[in-house]
């Protein structure tokens, strides 16, 4: 069986890169993984010292800015002239501008959209008729559960477009799956350690012009309430690259996957509950 081509965004480093050399160091060699990110010239290299013998082998990198539609349409051109196909595209790209909502200028909403929602709609209007031309495909969306409000903005963006896309797709057998993790210790987040509620406090803290009332309300409910949220210890890259393999090589994935226990008890919580009331009042009551 041959390998299955698969498009990375966002690998420069973190979640990206991890799913990416995870894929192409697959002992049985079930994957040929297009790594992409922008500006190549100046972002590629710790994927391709971290790739080591499988770069050029198993992986390549290319340079996709997923703001910039000419990036996409010349690149998954260049792929599909020289594989033919595309098989997976997993929509990693993200960016987190840490602001307090009220006082953030509208251009961190906007920045945050065109990289965490826009992008992901280009890609998948990119890769989309290949996959029901193939009449096969897998696009897997990278999403999170609350956090930030400009970045967890922009995931619910994405997450109603993936299940108003998902269902019609599925008729041409491409399936979408989104993929919602909690905090993932990328190299951002490693000056913490395993330590969630520092993480939290730090980016509270980095908030200007928020009132300490607003600070404190916030910093207890992300801190005391660590079995609705996250939990206390960040996930690893390694756990989200796993969960994005088994995605792939299922035949018939789920639409929606959790990647720890917390964030399936919070996506319980979200879907038994019509009102939303469950959700809301655990965070009153803490």
């Amino acid at each position: 069986m041959s390998a299955q081509i698969v498009v990375i965004t966002g690998c420069s480093k973190g979640i990206g890169q991890g799913i990416a050399l995870t894929l192409a160091k697959d002992p049985q060699r079930r994957f040929k993984v297009y790594a992409t990110m922008r500006n190549i010239a100046t972002n590629q290299e710790d994927t391709k010292t971290k790739a080591g013998s499988y770069y050029n082998d198993t992986l390549f990198i290319r340079e996709i800015d997923v703001t910039k539609q000419d990036t996409i349409d010349k690149t998954i051109k260049e792929i599909i002239e020289g594989e033919g196909s595309i098989d997976v595209l997993v929509n990693n790209a993200g960016t987190v501008i840490p602001a307090w909502w009220q006082t953030a200028p509208m251009k961190t909403f906007y920045d945050v959209m065109d990289v965490n929602y826009f992008g992901c709609v280009r890609m998948t209007k990119a890769v989309a008729p290949i996959m029901k031309t193939q009449r096969l495909g897998k696009i897997i969306q990278i999403s999170s559960i609350p956090i930030n409000s400009q970045y967890i903005s922009s995931k619910f963006a994405l997450e109603g477009f993936s299940e108003s896309i998902a269902p019609p797709l599925r008729k041409f057998n491409v399936w979408v799956s989104v993929i919602e993790s909690g905090v993932v210790a990328t190299p951002m987040a490693e000056q913490f350690g395993s330590d969630v509620n520092a993480l939290f406090h730090a980016m509270v803290d980095s908030w200007t012009n928020c009132p300490e009332e607003d600070a404190t309300i916030t910093r207890k409910m992300l801190t005391e309430n660590p079995d609705i949220v996250v939990g206390t210890e960040m996930q690893s890259i390694d756990d989200i690259a796993k969960v994005v393999e088994e995605v792939i090589l299922s035949p018939k994935p789920d639409f929606r996957y959790q990647t720890s226990e917390n964030a399936k008890e919070f996506a319980r919580q979200k879907f038994v509950d019509p009102s939303g009331n469950e959700i809301m009042n655990s965070w009153l009551e803490q």
